[in-house]
């Protein structure tokens, strides 16, 4: 299920149900698309991220995706917000 959604105007990254490495690796490809088509336009886009819950975990009760993820993310200086659970929201220029 990796990979981006676009409806209108907005962007989904479906990272639900991967592993840490591979979602990672998504994100990293799929926001730097989107950072260099932000720069060409001169627009700031938002992008909204499903990083899930956690309910599937196998072996721990901590959700590892999503801490993963927004640690990535402020590890690039992105500024996101969280408007549901497991869903971020990711401002991208």
């Amino acid at each position: 299920n990796p990979g981006s959604l676009q409806r209108g105007s907005d962007r989904l990254i479906d990272l639900h149900g991967l592993h840490v490495s591979e979602a990672i690796h998504i994100l990293k490809v799929e926001l730097g698309s989107l950072r260099g088509m932000a720069r060409a336009s001169g627009e700031r886009m938002q992008v909204m991220v499903c990083v899930g819950t956690g309910h599937h975990t196998k072996g721990s009760r901590t959700a590892r995706l999503p801490i993963a993820v927004e640690q990535f993310l402020l590890d690039e200086g992105l500024h996101y917000t969280q408007p549901q659970p497991g869903l971020l929201r990711v401002a991208v220029y």
